[in-house]
């Protein structure tokens, strides 16, 4: 059974302990899962216990989605050309605002609840976020899951890092910057040893599986 790159991105979302992160996703799935995966990316390599993870994780269905303008004719429904892959993501603005709107894809067509001006211009996009072809069991999705966290941590701490060089030792004015430094700092090193010892259980668990098979 695949595993879609959107059930990791879901599993991090309560470990990112940030609510802009939550509200991003909330706000636009596409332009959140299209983020996420610049991290998903960078996770994929560091799951490095049990080796077996390399393998199982470099089988995957690549994302991929299309955008249609149209223009509006004082109608509610429109033609679309595009050809969405099966569990695609949608999403519908009216001159660059994010709207509702339905996609019938037996009919190829996009219907809005109210009537689109003359003029307004329609953009229609879908987005295939991506799957791992293999079958990967819930501890390996909860691992790489906090993998990909810990990837946004290392960038979000090196920015801070960088903030506090550019203030120099002796400049106060930020101090709450400091603090932040601080604090990702001790949450990214705390994450990274508890994501090792759950690689390590996990390697253990399986070779214990695999004796009892024999």
């Amino acid at each position: 059974m695949s595993i879609f790159f959107t059930d990791i991105y879901k599993s991090a979302i309560g470990l990112f302990d940030d609510p802009k992160i939550t509200d991003a996703f909330n706000t636009s799935p596409i332009s959140f899962f299209k983020i996420m995966y610049t991290y998903l990316q960078n996770a994929i390599p560091r799951f490095t216990n049990p080796m077996i993870m390399k393998k199982l994780l470099s089988a995957t269905t690549l994302p991929d989605g299309q955008v249609e303008l149209i223009d509006g004719n004082g109608t509610n429904s429109y033609t679309v050309t595009v050809s969405p892959l099966l569990n695609s993501y949608f999403e519908y603005t009216i001159n660059g605002k994010l709207v509702e709107g339905n996609y019938d894809s037996t009919l190829q067509i996009i219907t809005f609840k109210d009537i689109i001006n003359t003029g307004s211009t329609i953009s229609f996009e879908w987005y295939f976020p991506g799957e791992f072809t293999n079958d990967i069991d819930y501890t390996a999705q909860n691992i790489l899951a906090r993998l990909l966290v810990l990837c946004w941590t290392e960038k979000e701490k090196n920015f801070l890092l960088d903030i506090r060089r550019l203030l120099g030792d002796t400049d106060f004015k930020l101090p709450s910057e400091a603090n932040s430094i601080r604090a990702k700092g001790g949450w990214y090193n705390d994450m990274k040893s508890e994501i090792n010892k759950k690689m390590m259980k996990y390697s253990w668990d399986l070779q214990i599986q695999d004796r009892f098979k024999l």
